[in-house]
């Protein structure tokens, strides 16, 4: 999203809603409807775009860190595999030959490539960690032959601490896998080195929780909820409860305010 879409967007939240916190949204007056923004990840794109325009606003918001990526500064792999893709020819592409997947990239525009792009992400996302990484052995010679440096930058903990100052963060787990491909115990682990993480070296309590890929068993919510998780975040594309700490997310994106302030509000685009 261009920030002047972004821009356009707190404006149109600040004049008809209530902009709230995860905390504080139990307490939003009922005339006017509560509004959270959720941001995932941590790309250092948020502190030199989004957050400017957060202070000109005076907006709070929530922020869910891959607790991995701000210690090494490194995306997670499906960031690696979008900028390689953007960046790689056709044919250097098309070496990747991966059991089960018959994907096959037709042409070097932008169309074929976000094709091609969301079905080998969703393939890759679709397995455990160990799945993945058997895969992930044979795309990474790839990518390295192709000697693409450039990729999206992560938020480093030096500013994730001043950003906290001011905003809520949460982990959007360690190491951004999809939890609902992964055992109770894999998750339990993981979620054990995002809390150590946010107590002794954020030195913040954890209270909120973001499932990456929107992926999860349902009894993992009820382990979030035994380790005192009060907010826990989900996809789904559905409004939220200001009571329940169980809040789905809509999804927003656009290409003009227009398109943006309608995906905000549940509707679809085509």
């Amino acid at each position: 999203m261009h920030p002047d879409v972004f821009e356009g967007l707190l404006k149109f939240f600040s004049q008809r809603a209530q902009v709230t916190t995860l905390r504080n949204r139990h307490v939003v007056p009922t005339e006017r409807p509560a509004v959270i923004f959720s941001f995932d990840d941590g790309y250092v794109d948020f502190l030199e775009y989004a957050l400017p325009l957060l202070q000109k606003y005076r907006i709070k918001v929530n922020l869910n860190v891959i607790c991995e990526s701000v210690c090494s500064g490194t995306p997670p792999w499906n960031i690696q595999l979008y900028d390689f893709l953007n960046a790689a020819p056709r044919k250097l592409i098309n070496e990747i030959r991966l059991p089960g997947f018959n994907g096959q990239l037709n042409g070097d525009d932008v169309d074929n490539k976000r094709r091609y792009g969301l079905a080998l992400s969703r393939f890759l996302k679709l397995r455990s960690r160990k799945e993945r990484l058997k895969h992930w052995s044979v795309i990474r010679p790839i990518i390295e032959t192709f000697g693409h440096s450039d990729t999206i930058r992560m938020i480093r903990l030096r500013d994730l601490q001043s950003i906290a100052r001011d905003h809520e963060i949460g982990a959007h787990s360690f190491t951004h896998e999809s939890m609902g491909c992964e055992d109770n115990s894999f998750f339990a682990e993981d979620l054990d080195r995002c809390c150590e993480f946010f107590c002794k070296t954020l030195n913040l309590p954890l209270s909120i929780y973001a499932f990456p890929n929107g992926s999860y068993r349902p009894e993992q919510i009820g382990m979030l909820r035994q380790r005192g998780i009060k907010h826990i975040l989900l996809a789904g594309e559905r409004l939220a409860s200001t009571t329940n700490p169980v809040c789905p997310r809509i999804t927003v994106f656009g290409d003009t305010i227009e398109e943006a302030c309608f995906r905000s509000l549940g509707v679809r685009v085509r």
